[in-house]
Formats: structure tokens, sequence, C-alpha cells
């Protein structure tokens, strides 16, 4: 897995391979130093390139929405792959994420 943090409002948090219980301890590094970043009013994480996820992964998206919220900041996802798309849309984290289909 890869991950690289840019800008300032929001900061974005590009994540590139795979999202599981052994890589899952880095995005939550890069997550939490995202939204301890001096001046940020949120942050914006890239999924496109992330083809899996896991509970794990999750996990780690639900724990650093929930310290966004707490702190007054926004985070959203950008471009979940597809596969990445549907385990959110199976656990009922699309609304959570704002990623909800309209129908």
């Amino acid at each position: 897995m890869e991950i690289n943090s840019e800008g300032l409002d929001p900061v974005i948090v590009s994540v590139e391979g795979e999202v599981d219980l052994a890589t899952s301890p880095r995005l939550e590094q890069a997550l939490d130093e995202a939204l301890s970043s001096s001046g940020a009013t949120g942050v914006c994480v890239d999924l496109s390139k992330v083809e899996f996820m896991d509970s794990a992964g999750l996990r780690v998206l639900v724990a650093a929405r929930r310290r966004a919220d707490g702190s007054g900041l926004s985070m959203t996802l950008r471009e979940p792959h597809d596969r990445v798309r549907r385990i959110i849309e199976i656990t009922g984290l699309a609304e959570v994420f704002g990623l909800a289909r309209n129908s």
C-alpha cells in the first residue's frame, strides 16, 4: 500500500493498493496526521486506486470519520474503486460517507 498526503484545505490522502489488516495501521496513521494538520478544515481520502479493502480498512475509515466529526472537520471519500464502493454499500456505510446512489 502506498499513501501520499498533499494540500491543506482539504488535506488529500491518496491511497493505492490493498487496505487490509496488515496495512490498515499505516492508513490510520496517515489519517490521524491529516486530521491533525494545522489549519485544515477537512480531509479527502482518494480511494480510486484501492482495489481491495477489508473490515480493518473500513474500521479505520469509520474511526477517522468519527474523529473528524468530533473535531468539527469534514471527511470525504473520493472515487472509491467499484469493488471498494460495493463493500461500503454492503456494510451500510455509503450514506455515512456520502456515497449513497440516487435512485
